[in-house]
């Protein structure tokens, strides 16, 4: 999540991209494009309330150790705006680390760096933090850089990194499949000896647990045990994202569950948290509208909107809104100081000792660290009443467009699809409820 607002990235990680005309963020889109991989369609998918159970759970000698605050607060600074004032006001709010999102990488595996003078800028504005450069693929291809071109790629990148003028490096490539991830093992590997002295190397990669992609666990394993890596990044967002229903943001359910995945190795985790959320229409019908970023600078403006309800929803706790504009419901998963303060609190209980924003230029980044202290009460923007779930909006909708049924466990939700003429994506985008694939007693969503 370059001055107006765009983003080059598929579904499961940033969900768009920023430009920044001065300091007045707008909100504006990019589609995602699905991916589908299996059952997940390469976006997050969670149990909407339903009991939780973990078949991998870690054993009893990592039960968590609370921290009573962070050791890093971390912020990405964007190429697309106005990198030494976005540095200069983070370093002044407290942020101890800047990660400089300049690297690209083409399919080609070759690495470049974006607006090299806007970079060095911001660097020189970053007084008293530690300076990354982030090298990223922006959801293209890894199969080149990651596989026949692994050997190019590591030179070129070691390349772009001296070039740029950080301190340290970090990887952030998206949509991997499993050996694209076998691939970065093997980067890392390689760059053992390579880095200048002093040097940190960590990767920003996107959620992986027992639902979430769980053939690359033990690649992540193997990852967070390596003494090169000095944290991993993973991003806890777009769980819904443009093209979804309208749903939560980054659920607390789905929070934990990755907590509790990787409870053995808190110490070596940031957990990516995003000052952006969307604004669906929602128009009585299967059609699926693109939504509009909402940044957490829009928030106030938004409510503004007719009919405007805020909304903290507890099971997710995270804050929802909707409103009428032109005869058409709008649902939106808005950002919030609360739901940082809810997630920077729960991976202290965990033991993690960091958190890192996507993107700092999508709000006032001194309203940010405050908002990460444990319990913290940071006053937001809006008033807001209380809910149980997203489930109490977007249920009573499923059933009024849709055909609810029953599976009797037999059919998976492809083929009950398949015999109604619904696409595989349009069945998991509706029934988002559903993980894995014992559907037996329950309710099948089967848009009309």
């Amino acid at each position: 999540m370059r001055g107006s607002m765009r983003r080059r990235r598929k579904s499961g990680g940033r969900g768009f991209e920023l430009r920044l005309n001065g300091w007045a963020a707008r909100a504006a889109g990019i589609g995602f494009i699905v991916l589908i991989a299996g059952a997940l369609i390469g976006c997050v998918v969670y149990s909407g309330g339903d009991p939780v159970f973990y078949p991998d759970q870690p054993p009893e000698r990592f039960k968590p150790t609370p921290l009573d605050k962070l050791d890093r607060i971390e912020g990405w600074v964007p190429s697309w705006g106005d990198e030494a004032r976005i540095a200069a006001e983070a370093s002044a709010a407290g942020f101890t680390d800047l990660l400089f999102f300049h690297g690209s990488v083409a399919e080609s595996g070759e690495v470049s760096i974006e607006d090299p003078a806007g970079l060095a800028a911001g660097l020189k504005a970053a007084v008293g933090t530690r300076r990354w450069l982030t090298v990223t693929n922006h959801g293209g291809s890894l199969e080149t850089p990651l596989g026949s071109g692994l050997g190019a790629h590591v030179e070129s990148l070691l390349d772009a990194f001296a070039a740029s003028g950080c301190d340290h490096l970090d990887l952030d490539y998206e949509s991997m499949n499993r050996s694209q991830a076998e691939g970065l093992a093997t980067l890392v590997e390689r760059l053992e000896d390579r880095l200048p002295a002093g040097s940190r190397l960590s990767l920003t990669l996107q959620p992986v647990d027992s639902r979430l992609r769980p053939d690359q666990r033990d690649v992540y394993r193997r990852l967070l045990e390596s003494p090169l890596v000095y944290t991993m990044r993973l991003m806890m967002y777009d769980y819904h994202w443009r093209g979804s229903l309208p749903g939560a943001l980054y659920p607390m359910p789905a929070f934990n569950r990755l907590l509790q995945e990787w409870a053995e190795f808190a110490h070596k985790l940031t957990l990516c948290l995003p000052l952006y959320g969307y604004d669906w229409p929602r128009p009585e019908d299967t059609t699926l509208p693109r939504a509009e970023v909402v940044t957490l600078r829009d928030v106030g403006k938004l409510s503004a909107k007719p009919g405007f309800d805020a909304v903290w929803m507890r099971e997710q706790a995270e804050l929802a809104a909707r409103y009428n504009s032109g005869g058409v419901t709008h649902y939106a998963a808005l950002p919030s100081l609360r739901a940082i303060t809810a997630r920077a609190t729960a991976g202290l209980d965990w033991g993690v000792p960091a958190v890192s924003f996507w993107h700092l230029g999508c709000a006032s980044p001194a309203d940010i660290p405050p908002a990460c202290r444990r319990n913290a009460e940071p006053r937001e923007a809006v008033g807001y009443d209380s809910g149980e779930s997203w489930a109490d909006w977007m249920d009573p909708f499923r059933h009024r467009v849709c055909d609810a049924i029953t599976a009797d466990g037999e059919r998976s939700l492809e083929q009950i699809g398949e015999a109604h003429g619904v696409s595989r994506a349009t069945m998991y985008r509706f029934n988002e409820h559903i993980a894995g694939d014992d559907l037996a007693g329950r309710t099948v969503y089967v848009p009309k």
